[in-house]
């Protein structure tokens, strides 16, 4: 049990530090960022580490303050969503030291739904991944951690339960709108920024599905969305630092100048929406099978707004990078750029053919905490 204790956090904890270094990494960060980002990823190490939930709340509270005066660079609705998330996340923490196990659940919640993007409250997302998708790519790493903690201190209630049905509706249906919405997006920006939506609705109900027992699933959904929509803002991010604003209109052509970036798009894109061989595949596989016996009409939502993704993904890469040649000056991605993308890949491919690897420990070590 102590094994497991230390080895599933690390685990997790290591997923989500090469996520939030990957930005800097790749856009060959100066030494005040790295140190800035290791900072944080110590943090982050000691709240998934530390066996007292209102401890590890309350670190993550700290590392969601120095986020929220990063987003400034997205403006104030970016500032504005990531303050409240760490007046939730601390607030979470203050009530799980007082035992107060309904507010800290919701408080939970409002902290994931806040950084997950959900719709209506993803105004400060949106805002990153329109102006700042390096940023939406760090804060998504934070986030694994977040869920993990919500899995391990905030489920073991009958109000999770009980709500559960509610929250896995909320989330299939922020997970179509988003999903159709993805297949009308002007700009890849904006393509970015539904994919990101469609995505917190999904790991909205994967938190429902938690509270059911399934907490399996809301880690492999937070997981497959940080690595898979991580690496797709990387991509995005350095797609447009060589060629400017995308519009999703014609032909892009960029595909033999940017042979590279063009594949990493395409691979990050199909694994978040269920490519098999990926994690991305697992995830849906565990949450489609945590839902169906709960509510068939969540699920059909949610398989219907991951089939829209998967065309506005199409629509996306073949806008951006099929048609006649465009030649362009700028080089193909760099070795660091290269570099985290081979490193995500990785990720998602090990995850997604041998999800047991970490799957089964947590799974073990999240039912001994919850008493199933």
């Amino acid at each position: 049990m102590m094994a497991r204790e230390i080895a599933v956090p690390l685990a997790v904890w290591a997923i989500a530090a090469i996520v939030m270094i990957g930005p800097v990494i790749a856009r060959r960060g100066r030494a005040p960022e790295f140190v800035t980002t290791l900072t944080l990823c110590v943090l982050l190490a000691a709240s998934a580490l530390t066996g007292s939930g209102p401890l590890a709340y309350g670190l993550f509270a700290l590392v969601t303050i120095w986020q929220a005066w990063q987003a400034r660079v997205a403006g104030v609705a970016a500032v504005a969503t990531f303050g409240l998330s760490a007046l939730a996340t601390a607030g979470a923490a203050l009530a799980l030291q007082s035992n107060a196990a309904v507010p800290t659940f919701l408080l939970s919640v409002l902290a994931v739904a806040l950084r997950a993007g959900l719709m209506p409250i993803h105004v400060g997302v949106a805002a990153l991944c329109d102006r700042a998708p390096f940023r939406q790519v760090e804060q998504l790493g934070a986030t694994v951690i977040l869920v993990f903690i919500h899995a391990r201190f905030a489920d073991d209630i009958p109000f999770a339960h009980e709500w559960a049905p509610f929250i896995v509706a909320y989330g299939a249906l922020f997970t179509l709108v988003p999903g159709l919405m993805s297949l009308v997006q002007p700009n890849l920006r904006g393509f970015y920024r539904t994919a990101t939506a469609m995505h917190g609705g999904m790991l909205v109900a994967g938190l429902g599905a938690s509270g059911l027992g399934h907490s399996a699933a809301a880690i492999m959904v937070i997981i497959t969305t940080a690595v898979a929509l991580g690496g797709l803002g990387l991509m995005v991010d350095a797609l447009e630092a060589r060629a400017g604003t995308v519009r999703l209109a014609g032909s892009g052509g960029r595909v033999q100048a940017f042979p590279r970036l063009a594949v990493g798009f395409a691979l990050f894109g199909a694994a978040g929406v269920a490519m098999p061989g990926t994690a991305g595949f697992i995830a849906d596989d565990l949450l489609l099978h945590a839902l169906w016996g709960e509510s068939v009409a969540a699920t059909v939502m949610i398989i219907a707004g991951s089939a829209a993704l998967a065309i506005g993904t199409l629509r996306a890469y073949a806008a951006a990078f099929l048609g006649p040649a465009r030649p362009s000056p700028a080089p193909d991605l760099h070795r660091r750029e290269r570099v985290m993308t081979v490193t995500l890949l990785v990720l998602l491919i090990t995850l997604g053919l041998v999800p047991g690897l970490l799957l089964t420990p947590a799974d073990a070590l999240l039912g001994a905490e919850l008493g199933w």
